[in-house]
C-alpha cells in the first residue's frame, strides 16, 4: 500500500513544483508579452498590469509552499504511522482512515 501512495505523493509534488515554478517565472518574462498579445485587448489589457502579474505569481508562490507543506505532512505521516505498528507489534494494519491516525 505504501507504494502507491508514494507515487501519487511523488506526482502531486511534480505537478506543484511545476505549476509554482511556471506561475512565479512566466508573468515577468519577455515570453508573456507575446502570450498576451495572442489574447483580445480588454483580457491582455488585464493580464498586462503588474497586479495581475503579481496576484499570479503570489499563487505561484502558494504552490510552492504546498510543496514545503507537503513534504513535512507526508514525514510526519510516515513517522506516525511507523511509531503506531511498532507499538502494535507491527504484525497487523490499522482499519479506517490513515489521515487520522
Amino acid at each position: 500500500m505504501r507504494l502507491p501512495r508514494l507515487l501519487v505523493t511523488t506526482i502531486y509534488i511534480g505537478y506543484l513544483v511545476q505549476v509554482g515554478l511556471l506561475m512565479v517565472i512566466l508573468p515577468w518574462s519577455d515570453v508573456w508579452r507575446l502570450l498576451i498579445t495572442m489574447l483580445p485587448l480588454r483580457v491582455a489589457y488585464i493580464l498586462d498590469a503588474p497586479a495581475a502579474r503579481g496576484a499570479i505569481t503570489g499563487f505561484g508562490a502558494l504552490h510552492l509552499l504546498m510543496v514545503v507543506a507537503e513534504v513535512v505532512y507526508a514525514g510526519q505521516r510516515d513517522h506516525q504511522r511507523l511509531a503506531s505498528r511498532g507499538a502494535s507489534g507491527g504484525g497487523s494494519q490499522q482499519s479506517g482512515d490513515p489521515s487520522l491516525s
